[in-house]
């Protein structure tokens, strides 16, 4: 009896991650970025088990990380720059995604646990507006930084991930 349990164990347990694998590569491949995705869900171990609203949920957990990401390079080019309109520019940015983009992912994780999906989409699409409003700050003061830059697209990527599953609810 236990053998036959053991056995059952042994063949279901890797059908079953092999299934929800399948569920990531799904999610992610239709998503405009499956790369970025894939890389996101890959680097949680809880997302093999995960279901779709799970893997959203994984997504702006990628969201925040990338986010503190983005913050400390600010943080760090503005300690590099001396007093003008760059750093003025850098600290605004910084202010901005520290509060707002880090109000809005939060509130947009409790409504995915509460189900108000279209709630979640507003606030990651209005979270997003905050790094793209920085990118377009630094540029107006002629300031560039393609770290940065690469760095806040790939927020950007997640982001329109996170939303593209999300509507598919």
């Amino acid at each position: 009896m236990i053998k036959c349990l053991l056995l059952t164990i042994l063949v279901i347990s890797p059908i079953s991650i092999c299934a929800k694998k399948d569920l990531m590569i799904n999610e992610c491949h239709n998503t405009q970025v499956p790369s970025i995705c894939m890389q996101c869900l890959e680097s949680d171990p809880t997302s093999v088990q995960a279901n779709p609203v799970g893997i959203a949920g994984i997504i702006l957990q990628c969201l925040d990380a990338h986010l503190h990401i983005i913050i400390n390079n600010i943080t760090d080019l503005s300690s590099k720059k001396d007093e003008g309109e760059v750093k003025t520019a850098l600290e605004v940015c910084k202010k901005d995604l520290s509060m707002n983009v880090a109000t809005n992912l939060s509130e947009a994780k409790r409504s995915l646990k509460t189900g108000d999906y279209d709630k979640v989409n507003h606030l990651i699409e209005l979270a997003l507006g905050f790094p793209l409003q920085c990118l377009f700050k630094l540029k107006l003061v002629k300031f560039m930084s393609p770290q940065l830059s690469s760095q806040i697209n790939i927020y950007g990527q997640l982001s329109d991930a996170a939303m593209r599953i999300i509507d598919r609810f």
